[in-house]
């Protein structure tokens, strides 16, 4: 079975089209993701994207998906985190499956939070049927390094876009992502101070819907002639992840939170993932045995 990776996104934009239009296939990338209330039922709660990493596991390669959001869409009111959360992902048929997904195993958590506790980062270990699921993972190669604003001299004014829920419609038999359009508003080398601490971020002009929070923020630039009469590749990169409104909304009114993308790369990292991924290699060999 071929691994779906949003860079197909990327590719059919090089070839196929030299418009501003965002490609169609970043909205597979997402999942709802869902709470109960005090009556049982299912409430939005925020978005979810999934990540694959290809990992060396001894001399195999092994394949790893995460699901990936903000620590609040896990939490509940008085901080602390659930024992399930739900996520609504859209099925080849055309309808949608809601699947719950345990934040505790045995008593210990499920999911993984940077070790900089002013990261807003939370991943769960995941990896939807992609022969079930119409969905597409978003690949470790597509997280635009720390390097990448700078390097592609990405400044104040720049157009981004994020995909996630829109809470007034998010569809009846399957996902209707919404996608809203903004502009990098400010850039700085100082941490800025959250409820949390200090911390990095990106500040972005842009409306956010209700349930938005842990949406994926990406740049694109689509191809385009050079010069030379060259093409330029098309650039599709995930650039962040949607922290929420910026501040108090009556000083900072559109303004948005964005962690930076290179601290998923670094969550990915960390030990206690890494341990993780070396534990469901095991498990995934000795399923192989039996």
């Amino acid at each position: 079975m071929k691994t779906k990776y949003l860079l197909l996104a990327l590719l059919l934009a090089v070839s196929l089209s030299l418009a501003a239009k965002i490609p169609s296939q970043v909205k597979k990338s997402i999942a709802f993701i869902f709470v109960k209330d005090s009556s049982k039922r299912l409430i939005p709660q925020g978005t979810g994207f999934f990540v694959l990493l290809k990992a060396n596991q001894n001399a195999d390669t092994a394949n790893f998906g995460y699901l990936v959001t903000v620590k609040n869409t896990l939490k509940k009111s008085n901080g602390s985190f659930f024992d399930t959360v739900y996520i609504r992902i859209n099925r080849k048929d055309g309808y949608s499956d809601t699947l719950n997904v345990p934040l505790l195993e045995n008593g210990a958590p499920r999911y993984f939070l940077h070790p900089d506790s002013t990261v807003d980062l939370a991943i769960v270990p995941a990896y939807p049927d992609l022969n079930r699921y119409d969905f597409l993972f978003t690949p470790v190669g597509m997280i635009a390094p720390m390097d990448f604003i700078k390097r592609e001299n990405i400044t104040e004014g720049d157009e981004v876009f994020h995909t996630g829920i829109l809470a007034s419609h998010i569809g009846t038999f399957k996902n209707i992502p919404v996608v809203r359009f903004g502009k990098i508003a400010q850039m700085s080398d100082e941490n800025y101070l959250t409820d949390k601490g200090y911390t990095e971020l990106y500040l972005v002009e842009t409306e956010l819907s209700k349930g938005s929070n842990g949406s994926p923020l990406y740049y694109y630039t689509p191809a385009a002639k050079d010069t030379g009469n060259f093409y330029l590749p098309a650039k599709l990169f995930l650039v962040g992840v949607v922290s929420g409104n910026y501040g108090e909304s009556n000083q900072n009114n559109g303004l948005v939170s964005v962690v930076p993308a290179y601290k998923l790369s670094e969550l990915l990292m960390i030990p206690a993932v890494v341990k993780e991924r070396e534990k469901e290699f095991t498990r995934m060999q000795n399923a192989r045995l039996k």
